[in-house]
């Protein structure tokens, strides 16, 4: 929740209190999500070398410093620019290594056979938080000002950094105790196995696809909304509403349609209708009509990302061997998020060239031609046993 808080009040103060340009709003945005790129794979050799309820609540307590140097500097009066970017990548670097070690630990947490369920619960919580953490970070920026509103994320990172230290013990990585090898290494070992695996080399290539589709489309949906459609702030609020219900409960649902259908069918049929529902923004035109058919489709588009999200994960877990599972999820990482920064960048540049709708209409053809891909691979077959496992037809 203090995550959603201070991305709602990073961009108003930079705005509301240093004038801050729109390329330096952008910029600021930049900073935040560049660590998803830089950071990923080299994260996934440090869980491997230290307890993660030790990572778990060092980058709480050093996020809720770094976080606590914004209100100081406002009332300081040396609040800049250049300091914002230093905060928001700071605290980008400190969130990538917290994720990573909370995904890391779900599958050692969770009980035998319910590995899926507790993914499941897992994205279900962190969407709720996102949800609910813009909410209150919208209400704090206008009641309390932006530079106040991170106090806010300051008490958020302390309680969860209390939380982490009930988290029951971890068991301690074998490499931890074993002569460190070089990091490049490592992480050339975990990019080697996840691309000669016959079920992660197609799974994660269609993760790199999804991440520059999706960065060349969500980058501009908004600016498209509301200067072509003309939904309005109020019709902007209620798709994204819709697409939170819809990513609660594509969350919950998977587990579901994994035992009925098969793993394989839920990603196939996820990915092929998170990309569907990316044309109906393209096609719709100013009028309530297209207003509803707008709230429909971000529902289906939410609830599909994050039934994909939940069993791709799981489906990972289940076929990587406990060594290298941190390193794997680290790549699967770095090829989905890695790559929204870059997108997002490219997506500017060829909207001033060729036009917003154009670069959305590309976005939505990568996205589906990598469902395509996924369609035609081992992937498909995947079915579940009672187990947990991971078994083909």
């Amino acid at each position: 929740m203090g995550t959603a808080v201070h991305r709602v009040a990073l961009p108003a103060l930079a705005v509301l209190s240093l004038d801050a340009t729109p390329g330096e709003v952008a910029l600021l945005a930049f900073a935040g999500s560049v660590p998803a790129l830089l950071l990923s794979l080299p994260a996934g050799v440090l869980l491997g070398r230290y307890p993660l309820r030790a990572v778990l609540v060092t980058t709480d307590l050093a996020a809720a410093a770094v976080a606590l140097m914004i209100p100081a500097a406002a009332v300081l009066h040396v609040l800049t620019m250049p300091l914002l970017y230093s905060i928001a990548l700071a605290l980008g670097s400190l969130l990538v290594l917290h994720l990573a070690a909370s995904m890391a630990a779900v599958p050692l947490l969770s009980a035998p056979g319910r590995l899926h369920r507790t993914n499941s619960l897992f994205t279900g919580v962190v969407t709720t938080a996102g949800v609910t953490g813009s909410a209150l970070g919208t209400v704090l920026v206008a009641t309390v000002g932006p530079a106040r509103a991170l106090l806010a994320d300051v008490a958020s990172f302390i309680v969860s950094a209390c939380c982490a230290t009930r988290v029951r013990a971890l068991p301690a990585p074998a490499r931890a105790r074993a002569a460190r090898r070089p990091m490049l290494d490592e992480i050339r070992e975990g990019l080697r196995y996840s691309a000669t695996d016959e079920v992660l080399r197609p799974l994660l290539t269609v993760l790199m696809a999804t991440g520059i589709g999706s960065g060349l489309t969500v980058t501009l949906l908004a600016y498209h909304l509301l200067t072509t459609v003309h939904v309005g702030t109020t019709g902007l609020g209620v798709i994204m509403i819709a697409s939170s219900l819809g990513g609660l409960a594509g969350a919950f649902i998977a587990p579901r349609l994994a035992r009925r259908y098969g793993a394989g069918t839920v990603l196939v049929v996820g990915f092929a209708v998170h990309a569907l529902m990316q044309i109906p923004p393209l096609l719709a035109e100013p009028g309530p009509a297209w207003l509803s058919v707008l709230v429909a489709a971000s529902f289906l588009l939410f609830a599909a990302a994050t039934s994909v999200g939940t069993t791709q994960r799981s489906v990972q877990q289940w076929v990587t061997p406990l060594r290298l599972r941190d390193r794997v999820q680290q790549t699967a990482l770095w090829l989905s998020q890695g790559s929204l920064p870059l997108a997002a960048l490219a997506a500017g540049g060829l909207a001033t060239l060729v036009g917003v709708r154009a670069v959305m209409l590309a976005g939505v053809l990568v996205l589906l031609l990598s469902a395509g891909m996924l369609w035609r691979s081992p992937v498909r077959h995947l079915m579940v046993k009672d187990d947990g496992g991971p078994r083909c037809r």
